[in-house]
């Protein structure tokens, strides 16, 4: 088969789609004719000649991709390793779907709401999902407002804050990954600073109420048969895991199975599985929780479309936990992609 990973993108996250693309072209069966292309932060595409990714450069004697849908229907199968804006948003693969080629991952509509903080609230709270008490907050030039139930606007950010739930808080950039745009606020006095710094992120912004909680993680693959693995426990190296603390500290770490009754267990891979398919899923996903360390209580953070692939990643440590290794991962990925 003619396999094309897509690799890089214009998000915040360019370098670690490189760096789990990197480990994927490793696992890969050679026996795929496989291609490279990389999109740079300016949002050039590349075909790439230079295979190792992680390097400053990876362009290096690459040649431009000019008529791209031309050249993405010379394939047979799609790999957007593509994490944050543009790659988990529903934009490439709405770029794929247009191209009439099969892809590794959700469709369309899944991604669009996934990556999307407040609007994956918004959807699960139908369906009695358990979260994170939280305010929707949008940006309107150079102002914040709440958006309320009614979707009506309420400008007064702090009363609201503090009569839900106080402080600390958490002020998250709706659209980004890898905690990219996440800001720990402790007090009153941070709270706009930080809504414009993840304001520079995004236009909606999540205001989530700051638990002490253990981070828990599943991964999910399938279409109609969905595979749930162990749950995960991450260990990180400082308050939360930030982006630093996920790629580059390397004292956190990550526990399987995790540190938790085969109850708490069975409940989040129970509620991975629903929310999968609430999101009419397909391929895999990553789904993230929170036990409450003071109640004991579990809520859902958030699902990941297109978890990383990197060497220290929580969805492949995972999967290999199942007895699934790296190129039967991807066999499985590229088949579920042509069956979907």
């Amino acid at each position: 088969m003619r396999v094309l990973l897509i690799i890089g993108g214009q998000s915040t996250e360019n370098e670690v789609s490189r760096m789990s693309a990197q480990n994927i072209y490793k696992n890969i069966d050679k026996k795929h004719d496989v291609k490279v292309l990389g999109i740079s932060k300016d949002g050039i595409w590349y075909e790439l000649k230079n295979m190792i990714f992680t390097s400053d450069n990876w362009l290096e004697d690459a040649s431009i991709v000019k008529d791209t849908l031309t050249y993405i229907r010379t394939f047979d199968v799609a790999f957007p390793i593509l994490h944050g804006k543009f790659g988990e948003d529903g934009t490439i693969q709405g770029l794929l779907e247009l191209a009439g080629i099969s892809y590794v991952g959700m469709n369309v509509m899944s991604s669009s709401i996934a990556l999307n903080k407040v609007y994956t609230k918004i959807l699960l709270k139908n369906y009695n999902i358990n979260m994170v008490p939280s305010l929707y907050i949008k940006k309107k030039k150079d102002s914040f407002v709440i958006i309320n139930d009614d979707f009506e606007e309420d400008e007064n950010i702090l009363d609201n804050v503090k009569k839900k739930f106080g402080y600390p808080v958490f002020v998250k950039a709706s659209n980004q990954g890898s905690s990219v745009g996440c800001y720990k606020v402790e007090s009153e006095d941070e709270l706009y600073n930080k809504l414009k710094m993840a304001g520079s992120y995004d236009d909606i912004i999540l205001i989530e109420k700051a638990i002490n909680a253990k981070e828990l993680e599943v991964a999910v693959l399938g279409n109609e048969d969905v595979l749930v693995s162990n749950v995960g426990e991450i260990l990180p190296h400082g308050e939360f895991y930030t982006y630093d603390s996920k790629y580059n500290d390397k004292e956190s770490k990550v526990l399987i199975p995790a540190n938790i009754t085969d109850e708490e267990s069975e409940y989040i891979r129970k509620t991975s599985k629903k929310i999968f398919k609430i999101l009419d899923g397909h391929g895999l996903s990553r789904c993230d929780f929170f036990k409450d360390k003071d109640t004991g209580k579990i809520y859902f953070n958030e699902i990941n479309t297109m978890p990383g692939f990197t060497n220290i990643s929580m969805y492949p440590m995972l999967i290999e936990n199942m007895g699934i290794n790296g190129t039967e991962l991807i066999e499985r990925l590229i088949s579920l992609a042509l069956e979907k």
